[in-house]
C-alpha cells in the first residue's frame, strides 16, 4: 500500500500541475463505481505484458496499446480508466481535450467508453477527467485489452513539440510487468526529422565595430529513454520484469525542409504537388505547370529553423546548414514507362543563399536515369535556401511536362 500511496501522490501532482501533457497507460488505474472518483489498487489484477505502438505525425501522435491482464483472484468486474483533461475555450465554449479519439477493445470487441469528471474542480481552468470502460474477469482469466487514441503535441519550450507516454502508472498493478515493448515509427518522411546541426549567425555593432556571433543548435527527432534500437526506421525498446519508474518522451523538431515552386500542374488530388519532392517516395513527382517544357521554372527549398534575437526586438535569426551534397531522382520515376513518357531535367542551375554573402551558382548536368544521382561539393556550403532552376530537358515520348521525383539534402551533423 505504501507504493500505491506514493503512486497516487505522483499521479495527482501530474494532474494538477501538468494537465495539458497528461498521458497515462490506459487501464493502469481502477475506479470504484459511483459518483465519487476513488482510485483503488487492484489487488489481484496483474499486467503481464504491454505493447506500445506510437506513430509520429505532423500535428499529433497516434497510439495503439495492447495489454495482457491476468486475474489472480476471484471473478470480478473492474472499471478501468484513462486520465484525460479538458478545457473550455473561446466564446463558443469549444471543449479541448488532452487526448482524443479514445477507444477500448477486448480482443476484437469494442467496449463502451464513458467519461467521468474528477470532483471538486470548479475553480480549475483545465479539468481532469477519465475515459472509463469495464472489463469482466473470471477467476484466473487472462484478458487482452487494446486502447487507441491520439494526442496533439504540447509546446513547452516554444520551438520544441513534445508528447509523453507515462509508464510509471504501471506500478499500480500487482507485481512487476513481465515485458514492455515499445515501437515508434513516423508518418513524416525521415529527411524532415533527421538529425542536423543549425548555425545561427547574428551580426551586431559594438563600439562602432561590426561583429559576428555564431551559435549552433542540434535538431532531430528525440526519444527518451535513449536505450533504443532502430530497425528499418522503427525505434524499438524492450523492458523485462519491470515496475517502471520512467516515462517515454518524444520530441518532434520543426520540419527540416519547406518547399515551393514557380508552378505545378493542376490536379484536384494534388498528385503533382511540389511536396512530392521531399516525401521519400520516388513513385510520386513534382510536375511543372507551364504549357511548354518548363524551361526557367524553379523550385525553392528553405531550411526551416530560427532563433529569437537578443539584440533586436521581435526579430528572428534564420538557421543555416552546412551542406555536403544533394541527391536528385530525375523525372517521374513511378515506372520506366512513365519516366520515358515525360520530360526529365537535363541541365539545372543551383543557387545557394545564406543572407551573409552573395549567392553562389552552380550549373550541373543530370544523367538521364531513374536512380538517385548526387551533386557533391568540394567544400561545405553554408546556406538556408536553395533555388533550383530548369535550364534544359530530355524530351518525353508522350508529354511535354518536366518532372522531378525526389530531392534530398545532406546536412553536416556536429
Amino acid at each position: 500500500m505504501k507504493k500505491f500511496t506514493l503512486f497516487m501522490i505522483v499521479l495527482l501532482t501530474i494532474l494538477v500541475y501538468n494537465p495539458t501533457e497528461l498521458m497515462a497507460d490506459a487501464a493502469n488505474m481502477v475506479f470504484a463505481p459511483g459518483g465519487n472518483v476513488k482510485v483503488i489498487n487492484s489487488e489481484f489484477i496483474k499486467m503481464k505484458n504491454e505493447q506500445i505502438y506510437i506513430t509520429v505525425c505532423e500535428d499529433k501522435c497516434k497510439y495503439k496499446v495492447e495489454y495482457t491482464f491476468v486475474n489472480t483472484g476471484d471473478e470480478q468486474t473492474v472499471l478501468m480508466g484513462f486520465p484525460n483533461s479538458k478545457r473550455i475555450m473561446g466564446r463558443q465554449a469549444e471543449t479541448v481535450y488532452g487526448i482524443n479519439d479514445f477507444l477500448a477493445f477486448e480482443g476484437t470487441s469494442k467496449l463502451e467508453v464513458f467519461r467521468k469528471d474528477k470532483e471538486n474542480q470548479d475553480d480549475k481552468i483545465v479539468k481532469s477527467l477519465y475515459e472509463c470502460f469495464e472489463v469482466h474477469f473470471k477467476k484466473g482469466e487472462t484478458k487482452h485489452i487494446t486502447n487507441t487514441y491520439s494526442q496533439e503535441y504540447v509546446n513547452p519550450y516554444r520551438d520544441n513539440f513534445e508528447v509523453t507516454y507515462i509508464l510509471t502508472t504501471g506500478a499500480s498493478w500487482k507485481g512487476t510487468i513481465d515485458t514492455i515493448s515499445v515501437f515508434i515509427d513516423s508518418e513524416i518522411p525521415f529527411n524532415q526529422i533527421a538529425p542536423r546541426t543549425a548555425y545561427f549567425h547574428e551580426i551586431y555593432e559594438e563600439n562602432g565595430e561590426i561583429k559576428l556571433e555564431t551559435t549552433t543548435r542540434y535538431r532531430g527527432l528525440s526519444i527518451t529513454p535513449y536505450n533504443y534500437n532502430i530497425e528499418q526506421g522503427i525505434y524499438k525498446m524492450t523492458f523485462t520484469d519491470i515496475e517502471p519508474d520512467f516515462d517515454i518522451v518524444i520530441g518532434k523538431p520543426k520540419l527540416f525542409l519547406g518547399v515551393k515552386a514557380s508552378s505545378e500542374m493542376e490536379d484536384k488530388n494534388g498528385r503533382y504537388s511540389i511536396k512530392n519532392i521531399i516525401d521519400e517516395r520516388p513513385e510520386t513527382a513534382w510536375v511543372e505547370g507551364k504549357k511548354d517544357s518548363g524551361i526557367n521554372e524553379f523550385i525553392t527549398i528553405n531550411m526551416s529553423d530560427y532563433i529569437e534575437s537578443d539584440r533586436i526586438e521581435d526579430d528572428y535569426i534564420p538557421g543555416m546548414y552546412k551542406i555536403q551534397k544533394i541527391g536528385i531522382i530525375n523525372g517521374y520515376a513511378k515506372d520506366e514507362k512513365t519516366y520515358k513518357e515525360n520530360n526529365r531535367v537535363k541541365r539545372l542551375r543551383l543557387e545557394f543563399k545564406n543572407g551573409l554573402t552573395e549567392s553562389k551558382f552552380l550549373i550541373y548536368k543530370l544523367k538521364d536515369m531513374m536512380d538517385m544521382q548526387y551533386i557533391e561539393f568540394n567544400k561545405l556550403i553554408l546556406l538556408d535556401e536553395i533555388e533550383i532552376t530548369i535550364l534544359d530537358v530530355y524530351k518525353g515520348s508522350k508529354w511535354d511536362d518536366t518532372c522531378i521525383s525526389e530531392i534530398k539534402i545532406f546536412p553536416v551533423i556536429e
